[in-house]
């Protein structure tokens, strides 16, 4: 690598660096408040809201990575433009696709790395995300109040008429209308462990209704599963299925930096007396056109054909606009 290359890899990095941080943080305030939304109307801890928190640093990473390049691939060419410098490489006969080797190797970095993120990291995370707030579903769903009807627990109705605190209760009643069964209990617990809740029953009794039975209990245990997804990325087709749409919203985000590459001379190579530096405005503008569309596609094959139109009309455009 020559001194240019390694000149200009100098100063790229700290611009994409700062981005990097001011972008993650800006998105993470953005997914916290999508957090605290989502999780509206449950009881959970500060460290269940930071575990959900790191479950989503996945997609952070993924979407801070390709908008923190292509805004600092154009900050450091306009900024090279403003001071000449770029025309004094051009006065030395480097080529504008010759100085942009250096970005170019880091934008397809980027996108290995991305890959691999979406491929992998996001979709497990997202699994792990979805069953954390299920399981907090379920155990606000059986915070039974005392004195309070039309309470479940699975196919059991539920009547606590002391409420200890929001585990423990006395006097508890549970009727199953499907199999007519009764329960009274003079106490109960319940418990969250490795995905099921259990409910403790002592010292109480069970009615038979159909079979005209009583059986008398110390302890009885009532079990209710918390439904987790499971899906192995070693079993390919359920795991593309289940993560399809994801991977169609995401798959031309991971492409960016490649899909854009040709966009960055046309904002930022420029003479400085002929022409104002608005590059952090088109790239914004460029950037809300190609994640817009990203969103809003709904095909798996156009996921694929987003990034190479605007790769085609990048080049076709640069050699348009680009002539030195």
């Amino acid at each position: 690598m020559n001194r240019i290359y390694k000149y200009l890899l100098k100063e790229f990095l700290p611009i994409f660096i700062t981005l990097f941080f001011i972008i993650s943080l800006i998105i993470s305030l953005i997914f916290i408040i999508s957090i605290s939304n989502i999780t509206a109307g449950l009881k959970i801890t500060f460290l269940d809201l930071l575990r959900m928190y790191l479950l989503s640093l996945p997609q952070i990473i993924f979407i801070t990575l390709s908008i923190s390049f292509f805004i600092a691939a154009n900050s450091l060419y306009s900024r090279l433009s403003e001071t000449q410098e770029l025309i004094a490489l051009f006065a030395l006969g480097f080529k504008p696709l010759k100085i942009l080797i250096p970005v170019t190797i880091i934008a397809v970095i980027i996108v290995v790395i991305n890959s691999f993120i979406l491929l992998i990291s996001i979709p497990y995370s997202k699994m792990a995300f979805t069953n954390l707030k299920n399981e907090k579903k379920q155990k606000a769903k059986f915070n039974f109040k005392s004195q309070q009807i039309s309470q479940q627990f699975g196919k059991w109705s539920v009547f606590a008429s002391t409420n200890k605190n929001e585990k423990s209760y006395a006097n508890i009643y549970l009727f199953n209308p499907e199999e007519m069964k009764f329960i009274i209990a003079s106490s109960a617990f319940l418990k969250g462990d490795k995905g099921i809740l259990k409910f403790t029953l002592n010292q109480g009794k069970v009615y038979e209704f159909n079979q005209s039975y009583k059986i008398i209990f110390d302890k009885m245990k009532i079990n209710k599963k918390i439904p987790k997804v499971k899906i192995s990325i070693f079993n390919f087709k359920n795991y593309f299925q289940y993560n399809k749409k994801l991977f169609t919203k995401y798959i031309p985000f991971a492409f960016l930096p490649i899909a854009l590459l040709f966009f960055i001379p046309i904002i930022s190579f420029f003479h400085p007396r002929l022409n104002k530096n608005h590059s952090l405005a088109y790239s914004i503008l460029i950037l809300t056109t190609y994640i817009a569309i990203s969103f809003s596609n709904k095909n798996i094959i156009l996921a694929f054909v987003i990034p190479l139109i605007f790769f085609i009309l990048g080049g076709v455009l640069y050699k348009w606009k680009v002539k030195f």
